[in-house]
């Protein structure tokens, strides 16, 4: 039986969604799997499914603490003794690489760049770390063919292979006029008024600051819209003078997207929301901005557009498209229908992790096989 352990920084969102959903079904598929992460949602999340947790706890950013955080997972991966190693954004790609330096195959997933959060020097020093990092990567995962080309064009090399993110069906399944009422209900929103919707973390990354300047625009032709921002940040209120519901995070955000005419991504930098695709999932046409993953999601190839790309960081524009759907709602159905025929096509969650079983089948083979010849030549 294959021994795969995952470790991960974030407890709650995108990220940490994945890592749930690849946790689980890599155990329903046979794999003694474990995963390794700070106490908090996912943790709990994890134990009620009898998903094995190790706890690791660490912080955000890198510190002080950087020494003991990879002391405690040499600790941790020592204890467990898997086959592969699987890292999930830029701190457990920091920390993981510096405490197994090669020793066990390593996986490496950023889910976005962690140079792209930067400026200057701490940039310059982030992208040199990443390429050196290669040296004890055995292999990439990318969210998005944007993702690993941002990799690329920032002389990061190394076995690469993309693996979209995805949406559970069984959770996100096609919703009904019913499903919207109950959604707006539970929210407390008029049946009639124009929604819009972000959910994400309270960040720069995610952009809400956009959102809100685009969201006056809005106002202004539209004095009942609502915008809704759900995420770990943020308490339970309204604004009315704004026409903004703020909504701490939780278990379920489909409600939230349920209840929405539109899904804003106004992120500066992704690898491939997850939050993106999960309004997708809801038959709901998202307007984003032009990170990786965005136009992959949303525009490419040969189904009908499900929304619109604008440029990153331009809230007039973001407005914009927000007012072009705002005054056709037979627009809004129709890119909501080719969402969710896109999700359903190429961004559903068991694909993801088929797709991961077979890169990490492939790596293993690949070693075991290098392995073989090394012995023979000895």
């Amino acid at each position: 039986m294959v021994s795969v352990l995952h470790v991960s920084q974030p407890t709650s969102g995108g990220v940490a969604r994945v890592v749930l959903g690849l946790a689980k079904a890599q155990r329903d598929e046979g794999l003694q799997v474990a995963v390794a992460c700070p106490p908090g949602e996912l943790a709990d999340k994890l134990l009620a499914a009898s998903v094995s947790w190790q706890r690791w706890d660490s912080a955000r950013q890198p510190g002080a603490g950087l020494a003991e955080e990879r002391r405690t997972l040499r600790q941790a991966i020592a204890g467990r003794s898997p086959d592969l190693v699987h890292l999930h954004s830029s701190k457990a790609g920091l920390v993981g690489r510096l405490a197994l330096r090669g020793r066990i195959p390593t996986v490496f997933q950023p889910h976005a760049w962690s140079f792209l959060a930067a400026e200057g020097k701490t940039r310059l020093a982030a992208t040199r770390w990443e390429r050196y990092a290669t040296r004890w990567t055995d292999l990439t995962l990318y969210c998005s063919r944007q993702e690993q080309k941002d990799g690329a064009v920032n002389g990061i090399a190394g076995r690469g292979r993309i693996v979209l993110n995805g949406v559970d069906l069984a959770q996100f399944t096609t919703p009904t006029e019913a499903d919207r009422s109950t959604a707006r209900r539970l929210l407390g929103l008029p049946g009639d008024a124009f929604v819009a919707a972000i959910v994400g973390r309270r960040s720069e990354q995610k952009g809400q600051d956009l959102a809100l300047e685009a969201w006056r625009d809005v106002r202004a032709a539209e004095p009942a819209a609502v915008l809704v921002l759900m995420g770990e940040g943020y308490d339970n209120g309204f604004r009315a003078d704004e026409g903004v519901l703020t909504r701490a995070a939780g278990d379920d955000v489909r409600p939230v997207f349920l209840a929405a005419d539109v899904i804003l991504s106004p992120s500066r930098w992704e690898g491939l929301s997850l939050s993106l695709l999960e309004g997708m999932a809801t038959a709901r046409p998202t307007i984003a901005s032009d990170v990786a993953g965005s136009r992959e999601a949303l525009l490419e190839g040969p189904l009908p557009a499900a929304g619109a790309v604008v440029e990153r960081g331009n809230a007039v524009a973001l407005a914009k498209e927000v007012l072009v759907r705002l005054g056709d709602p037979e627009l809004v159905a129709r890119e909501g229908t080719a969402a969710r025929t896109r999700i359903e096509t190429s961004f559903n969650e068991s694909a993801t992790t088929n797709s991961v079983m077979d890169a990490y089948r492939l790596l293993l083979s690949g070693i075991r096989a290098s392995a073989g010849h090394a012995a023979l030549q000895r």
